[in-house]
């Protein structure tokens, strides 16, 4: 009977836990939830990481299908006539504009090279400027008039004329893929200004870089950085042997290179025209006011559609900055900001670090 009375009295106070016993579970408990919530984070940026670039695929498709018809139609035998009316016109406005008159002594391939960029522009435009016909039509879309046109500053503006281009605008008799090729996790308005642009996954709008050339060749760079531009372009070709051409000095638009032939032979004519300074200024008669200068003077450039990632880290000027040459694409720092490495574009799916 006392050996029984013994044993309950044990039993009795090894019924409940210590403190310690209870600071472990509620330690394990917490380390759980933690884990849960990182893992359901990676899971949920895994998720958003390929709904992005899903997105910028479509884009990208429907953009290179556009260029491609638009090289086409300018091409062709029935766009000389506008080639030639607007080169012989070309000449003229540079000297009115940079007030040169040597201008006049460009040869005839070189202002057509120009004239060629001015309609690439001005239908594939980034920002403000560019072309004045789309800015009405988006104002008119936007309010009923095309006598003021838009007047958003933002960064989302490059996204907003993409979309724009893609959608709705018909320019040289190349129909538009119409509005309900996306859906509304690819389509937002994220400034609330009532303008559509691209978004990613994580509701930011993308952005669209036209000539990407300050990737390559950074303001204040003497060198091509491809350890900068391999970020956003993944399979750049590397860097060549002695005595060999690099394929990045290679402008798509100039293959035999005439515009630095031309350059060296006026005694740099063409460099002002090249956003060789900091400031990608405005230069052209006004109206229309198209910014005057290209891409870099004899850089390769691919258009480039940029989703920030997860950290919101663009590690690029705004496409929209023309103070700070982020019109081309200018990188924020050089080395470039580590923040990059999770970018998403059109030309690297490098999401999720190195």
């Amino acid at each position: 009977m006392r050996r029984s009375v013994i044993h309950q009295s044990v039993q009795s106070k090894r019924s409940g836990f210590t403190l310690v016993e209870l600071m472990m579970v509620v330690g394990i408990l917490l380390f759980l939830i933690a884990t849960s919530a990182i893992v359901v984070r990676n899971v949920g940026n895994k998720a958003r990481e390929k709904g992005t670039m899903a997105t910028i695929v479509k884009i990208n498709g429907l953009l290179n299908q556009r260029i491609l018809a638009y090289q086409k139609v300018v091409d062709s035998s029935r766009s000389q006539k506008l080639i030639q009316t607007r080169t012989n016109r070309k000449r003229g406005e540079l000297v009115s504009a940079m007030g040169n008159k040597k201008y006049q002594i460009l040869v005839q391939p070189v202002v057509e090279i120009l004239v060629r960029k001015d309609l690439f522009r001005e239908n594939f435009p980034q920002l403000r400027g560019e072309n004045v016909l789309v800015e009405d039509l988006i104002d008119g879309t936007l309010n009923g008039t095309t006598t003021n046109p838009i007047s958003n500053p933002d960064a989302d503006l490059s996204a907003e004329f993409l979309y724009f281009i893609l959608t709705q605008y018909d320019s040289l008799g190349i129909s538009p893929v119409g509005e309900d090729a996306f859906n509304t996790s690819e389509v937002g308005d994220t400034d609330n200004d009532g303008l559509k642009e691209f978004i990613d996954a994580w509701g930011r709008p993308l952005r669209f870089y036209r000539w990407p050339t300050r990737l390559i060749h950074p303001f204040g760079s003497t060198i091509i950085r491809r350890d900068i531009a391999g970020v956003f372009f993944s399979g750049l070709p590397p860097a060549p042997t002695l005595n060999e051409a690099d394929p990045l000095t290679v402008d798509p638009d100039d293959p035999l290179g005439r515009l630095l032939s031309e350059n060296t032979r006026t005694n740099g004519l063409m460099t002002p025209l090249f956003s060789d300074s900091v400031d990608y200024r405005l230069i052209a008669p006004s109206p229309p006011a198209y910014p005057g200068e290209y891409a870099t003077l004899g850089r390769y450039w691919m258009p480039l559609i940029v989703s920030a990632g997860e950290d919101g880290i663009l590690g690029l000027y705004e496409p929209n900055d023309f103070t700070n040459n982020g019109v081309l694409a200018q990188p924020t720092s050089v080395p470039a900001d580590e923040g990059i490495f999770d970018n998403l574009t059109n030309h690297n799916q490098r999401a999720g670090g190195r």
